[in-house]
């Protein structure tokens, strides 16, 4: 059944340019994993803003995937970071992941594979031998505000359902644990560069896979969860 509304088309083409790319550590660009490859890399440049930003209520909308009926839903990379110039066109979902939706444990919610292994910065694609729910969140600029675990919920949780906040203030950090893997992973893209507070760019936010949860109890409900 297709939505009410077609997709909103987040970003005006005209307004794509070199400056949209990240700082060149590479020298190819690839676009759908917005990174460059080849030459020598350079992690260490520093972390940009993001200059889009997802507004589901907004940019939500029946696109041309919607009548393809693939047997594996594919989302929008480009739609969960606020950056698609498609809109209604897009070959691709411009929604939210559901638990309907069955994705392979090999590609994510994307429709990109997974390595066998986290990159060791646990950031990227994923590993798919791991059910991974858990987002780390770093960078968080001002943790002496009494509301910040609000402002992570309030945040998060536009982009699914949310089981569970650890908040550690003396180290700047933040875990947040989704109900559904494929809200994580879109969640994921979409609050990677963003702020707590819209329009801070002071903040940048540095969004990657949490390692696996020390609490032996906590690793139970995993396999419990991995085996239902």
């Amino acid at each position: 059944k297709h939505k009410l509304k077609p997709a909103r088309v987040q970003v005006d083409p005209d307004s794509i340019n070199d400056d949209s790319k990240p700082p060149q550590t590479g020298t190819v660009f690839n676009i759908w994993y917005a990174k460059w490859s080849g030459g020598d890399s350079n992690n260490n440049h520093q972390q940009v803003h993001s200059r889009t930003r997802c507004n589901i209520k907004l940019d939500s909308g029946y696109t041309k995937a919607d009548k393809h009926r693939l047997k594996e839903p594919i989302f929008c990379l480009y739609f969960a970071r606020g950056s698609c110039c498609m809109g209604k066109n897009c070959e691709y979902l411009h929604r939210l992941p559901t638990d309907d939706d069955l994705v392979s444990q090999t590609h994510d919610c994307f429709g990109r594979e997974k390595f066998s292994d986290y990159r060791d910065d646990m950031g990227g694609i994923g590993n798919f031998n791991r059910i991974n729910r858990t987002l780390y969140i770093g960078r968080i600029n001002n943790m002496s505000d009494p509301n910040v675990e609000l402002k992570i919920s309030e945040n998060f949780k536009q982009f699914g359902d949310i089981e569970k906040i650890r908040v550690i203030h003396e180290k700047n950090i933040a875990f947040v644990r989704y109900k559904n893997e494929l809200n994580a992973q879109f969640a994921k893209e979409a609050m990677a560069h963003q702020s707590l507070d819209r329009g801070n760019e002071k903040e940048c936010l540095n969004v990657r896979w949490a390692n696996e949860d020390p609490d032996p109890e906590a690793q139970r409900r995993e396999k419990r969860k991995r085996e239902e």
